[in-house]
């Protein structure tokens, strides 16, 4: 068994047909769903700021719900897991740690997780709300710390002009 199938969210594979999710409006945004509605309460409850859906992320253009700019990551809220947030999200995770230096996780009703490259590390509910403020440290910026270590190596991208 590999370690996402020990450690992750369980994916639905179920052929019933599912409830459509209830939207809801809260502070002026159209939210997909009722739990999405309660996770922005806690948010705010919590004094924590929020965006919602603010932008699609990597390849799969995945629409991650709270962007949390001041602790510099994301979180999905799911009700339901599916195969393909299983293929997606690390996408996603993998995209914001490298471009952005920012952290993503995944909330549902009985346990979080830390989604990872590889992996998604469960967390219960209060692990989550401890993890998510404990802001890593951040380098100045990533993508230009990793331009700079590529031309440092004296290599040059297949578009760019000989020297």
């Amino acid at each position: 068994m590999t370690k996402k199938a020990a450690h992750g969210p369980h994916v639905n594979r179920s052929i019933t047909p599912r409830k459509p999710a209830i939207e809801s409006v809260y502070q002026g945004k159209l939210m997909r769903s009722l739990f999405e509605v309660e996770f922005a309460k806690a948010l705010d409850a919590r004094g924590i700021a929020w965006e919602y859906e603010p932008e699609r992320i990597g390849g799969g253009r995945y629409l991650i719900d709270f962007y949390l700019p001041e602790l510099t990551c994301w979180v999905e809220v799911k009700g339901r897991f599916e195969a393909r947030d299983d293929l997606l999200l690390p996408l996603a995770a993998t995209r914001l740690q490298k471009e952005r230096g920012e952290r993503l996780f995944l909330y549902m009703k009985t346990r979080a997780y830390r989604v990872t490259t590889k992996d998604f590390a469960a967390l219960s509910h209060d692990e989550f709300w401890d993890a998510i403020q404990k802001v890593p440290e951040k380098s100045d910026n990533l993508v230009y710390l990793k331009r700079e270590n590529h031309e440092k190596r004296g290599r040059r991208r297949p578009w760019e002009p000989d020297a």
